[in-house]
């Protein structure tokens, strides 16, 4: 487990601010819900309607809220070292386009070699000074 080095995180830190946030949205929605659902005076307030809508508020803030959360924090710097899913990506990404990259210089040398095989030219980059041509 993780030690924190601050001690005591703030409130806005913790997830009571999102709750107390969500809760009030929450209420403010089923309140306005209550009021205008019962349509006048003379009617019944409509407390389902009020209860429904508190929830749907309550949730959908506190959806909102961790979404934003989550996407505002940044990563811990030893996630980003490591082997297997710690791996840095960027490290890896790299390997692999020199590895392509080689792969790719590997198959054009092998094709140059092969055309000169095929051409009847020696092997090798020496020159032919002083040899004959079996060609001619």
């Amino acid at each position: 487990m993780a030690e924190d080095d601050k001690g005591r995180r703030s409130l806005l830190e913790t997830v009571k601010a999102p709750l107390i946030f969500s809760f009030a949205m929450g209420f403010l929605a089923g309140f306005v819900t209550l009021i205008t659902s019962s349509g006048g005076t003379d009617n019944p307030a409509r407390m389902d309607l009020g209860l429904i809508a508190f929830g749907i508020g309550f949730i959908a803030t506190l959806l909102v809220i961790s979404m934003l959360h989550l996407a505002s924090r940044e990563n811990p710097e030893h996630l980003a070292e490591g082997s297997g899913v710690n791996r840095n990506s960027e490290e890896l990404y790299r390997q692999q386009v020199a590895k392509r990259r080689e792969d790719a210089r590997r198959k054009k040398a092998d094709e140059a070699a092969q055309a000169r095989r095929d051409a009847g030219e020696p092997e090798g980059d020496e020159p032919t000074y002083g040899r004959r041509d079996d060609r001619r």
